[in-house]
């Protein structure tokens, strides 16, 4: 019985793979460049403790800017005390022992990762099942614990992205230098087609920072999106577009009509006759096919499936813009005691994902009826509807304003700008075709 019981434990051990652990640390030993690829690999996924005190020993090193040799790291194993613990000088000879080869390092340390995740699951697991069994406590707080600790324990294993003010300095300095050498910047912000709106945006969409574009029904807010993403996807970036409203070839049918100059109804239901329109839709087609843009139609999202999905894009195909069209037909927390709250909590959770994904966020929201009253319709920070909590989450808060609402002289007008001016940017509004163009 009690070797039949020792034989079932060997296969409830918490995951792991000691030959993956023991080859990312060896070939570290053979080949210390492979630390620069390996550096967000942590020493508390290692599951094996002598192999965490040594990997340890190889980040503090390449940290001081030292040699990383058998020797090196004996000597700062030795000088934590723990040389003697981790096995002696002869562990370390041994692990070079056991390397194939360090052209796959990074293939070791995709394994140690995954397994660390897992561990980190099952811990979770656990948890959840012993709260579940809490009757005390309500089922949809377990549910919003239970994802917000699947969060935590997805980024658990995510590089430490702080950087001392030397670090960042060094950024900057070399940033200039490069505009200054030859025009290149290596800014990731993501530009747009209209010049004067890039000049306020102070280049692009910044990496990180929630914007929002707010107006009233008609006014453009999903036009202006759309334009934006295609332009940006056009330019080989990466755009997920969650529309809560409109379905996908809605979607695409306005962008192919901005192209063609054909109406979108004709595009997707009507009959196509001239050779002109055919040779339109020819152009069209393989312009808009090599965009990098996906299009997802979810009614109701909440914030919780929109980070999942988010997710799981940049995984599988990439994902460097994120806009969500709009923001008050997402779905909050039931919890919430009025629709006020409920709309703050989801703005939050939008600049949240922001920084997580480290991608500009842009995502439309709908206006008041105070404006409609308004002899010029200028709308104010304060038509934000359901919710003040927009102008504090939102890094910029830019409407989409005309005066006259049968004209097509519209104006973007950026109301908070973080780090920007603030300020008005001429634009016509093309309702039949789908499209912004700057005045000429």
């Amino acid at each position: 019985m009690i070797s039949e019981m020792l034989e079932e434990n060997t296969f409830v051990q918490p995951p792991h793979s000691r030959e993956a652990e023991e080859a990312v640390v060896g070939a570290a030993l053979i080949n210390p460049e492979v630390m620069l690829e390996l550096r967000d690999l942590k020493p508390e996924e290692f599951y094996i403790v002598r192999l965490r005190f040594v990997w340890q020993a190889c980040l503090s090193l390449i940290e001081n800017h030292q040699p990383i040799d058998q020797l090196t790291v004996c000597e700062k194993l030795a000088e934590k005390g723990r040389l003697d613990e981790v096995g002696g000088p002869a562990f370390l000879t041994s692990l070079l022992n056991r390397v194939p080869s360090s052209l796959h390092a990074e293939n070791y340390a995709e394994i140690v990762h995954e397994r660390a995740k897992r561990r980190r699951l099952l811990a979770i697991a656990n948890k959840i099942a012993t709260s579940a069994h809490d009757y005390d406590l309500d089922a949809s707080a377990i549910t919003d614990d239970a994802l917000k600790a699947i969060r935590a324990a997805e980024m658990n294993g995510s590089a430490d992205d702080s950087k001392t003010i030397g670090q960042l300095v060094d950024e900057i300095y070399e940033a200039a230098r490069l505009r200054y050498l030859n025009g290149v910047s290596p800014s990731r912000r993501v530009a747009t087609e209209w010049t004067l709106i890039n000049e306020y945006l102070g280049g692009g969409f910044a990496p990180g920072k929630l914007y929002v574009i707010a107006g009233r029904p008609g006014d453009g807010k999903s036009t202006w999106l759309a334009n934006a993403a295609y332009y940006a996807a056009r330019s080989k970036v990466k755009v997920g577009f969650f529309s809560l409203e409109m379905e996908q070839l809605e979607i695409v049918s306005r962008i192919m009509a901005a192209r063609t100059r054909l109406n979108a109804n004709l595009i997707t239901d009507g009959k196509i006759v001239s050779e002109e329109a055919w040779a339109a839709m020819q152009t069209a087609l393989v312009e808009t096919q090599s965009a990098a843009m996906r299009l997802e139609y979810t009614p109701g999202l909440s914030p919780a499936r929109l980070r999942a999905k988010a997710y799981r894009m940049q995984q599988i195909s990439g994902l460097d813009m994120l806009v969500v069209d709009y923001l008050q037909l997402m779905s909050g927390d039931s919890r919430a005691a009025n629709r006020q709250e409920e709309v703050s909590a989801l703005s939050r959770e939008l600049k949240i994902l922001a920084g997580e994904l480290r991608i500009p966020v842009i995502v439309a929201a709908q206006l008041n009826r105070a404006v409609e009253q308004r002899e010029n319709r200028e709308p104010q920070l304060s038509d934000l509807r359901e919710s003040g909590a927009i102008e504090n989450d939102a890094d910029v808060v830019a409407f989409l304003w005309r005066q006259n609402p049968e004209s097509t002289l519209s104006a973007v007008k950026f109301a908070k700008n973080r780090g920007g001016r603030t300020g008005v940017v001429p634009v016509n509004f093309d309702a039949e075709f789908f499209t912004f163009v700057e005045p000429k």
